[in-house]
């Protein structure tokens, strides 16, 4: 039984970690942070926690060779969450000291819990002194984490802090047009392609009505009730003024934006050099949404 929920478990856990999804290379960028903590907030670290609980909890019941050995279930947890972060840091990811040792930690505190619930009939003194120094343990690593974390409340940023002011959605195939909500996977994925502009070049140039209408690409068009000022956490130099619109060229991936028309564009496959050897690989993903957007046609 504790072995195909074990199974179970190791799937999910590489599901959630991304790794069979990641594009590995070795050429970079290569992203990481070593200086655990500084600026964290407290649910990442909370959930990085509850993601290794299960394997710490599960190794001594599945393996005897677990089964009083502390020491066997914490290298055990912090090789797998090295080896996780390894995968991650040339998949693209972000690899992080953090993320290991709250893996680690988190293994073993399973490993403690399910140690004290096997103990509890023979030794029930012992299971709850355990029991009870894990959770001052922890809650003295947590008050520590909060106070050199970021707890602030975090402010909606790019598009996602402007939706209230949102009129009306629409999208553009081959002449057609049609209504979508705030809520479709079209506004979805476009609001989180324009607001990650970090790396691109973010040159503005000013355009015309005429050289922005074709009947042959597809488009996505955001009206507001009023002129908008949309601003990027990734992208600190960067904002989009006096916009009372929104168009973005789901084929050729440029963004448009003015007062009552198109007076300015943003071409988004002008990326920096770091962003360069990947850039086929990130135009890839853009295509999704202008076939999501001629989906929307054909339903």
């Amino acid at each position: 039984m504790f072995e195909g929920i074990f199974c179970i478990y190791c799937v999910t856990l590489l599901n959630l970690t991304g790794i069979f999804t990641l594009s590995y290379s070795l050429n970079g960028p290569f992203n990481y942070n070593l200086l655990p903590f500084i600026g964290s907030s407290i649910v990442p670290i909370l959930l990085n926690f509850a993601l290794f609980f299960p394997l710490g909890f599960l190794l001594p019941l599945i393996f005897r060779s677990c089964r009083g050995n502390w020491k066997k279930v914490a290298i055990i947890s912090g090789l797998i969450s090295f080896l996780i972060e390894l995968l991650q840091l040339f998949g693209g990811r972000y690899a992080e000291m953090e993320d290991f040792l709250i893996n680690t930690l988190g293994g073993f505190s399973g490993y403690i819990v399910c140690t004290a619930i096997c103990e509890r009939k023979t030794n029930r003194r012992k299971a709850v002194v355990s029991i009870v120094t894990l959770c001052l343990t922890l809650a003295l690593c947590l008050i520590g984490i909060y106070a050199v974390g970021d707890n602030e409340k975090q402010l909606p940023d790019g598009l996602s802090a402007v939706e209230n002011s949102i009129a009306e959605i629409n999208v553009y195939s081959e002449g057609e047009e049609r209504s979508i909500s705030i809520d479709s996977y079209q506004y979805r994925s476009f609001a989180s392609q324009i607001s990650n502009c970090g790396g691109h070049l973010l040159e503005i140039q000013k355009t015309s009505e005429g050289e922005i209408w074709n009947d042959t690409d597809c488009f996505i068009e955001i009206i507001y009730t009023a002129d908008q000022t949309i601003k990027f956490e990734n992208a600190e130099n960067f904002s989009i003024e006096r916009a009372d619109r929104l168009l973005y060229n789901a084929d050729k991936n440029v963004l448009y934006w003015g007062e009552a028309g198109y007076q300015n564009c943003l071409d988004y496959t002008k990326m920096n050099e770091e962003m360069q050897a990947h850039k086929e690989e990130i135009l890839k993903g853009y295509e999704e949404l202008s076939t999501s957007i001629r989906d929307c046609f054909n339903q």
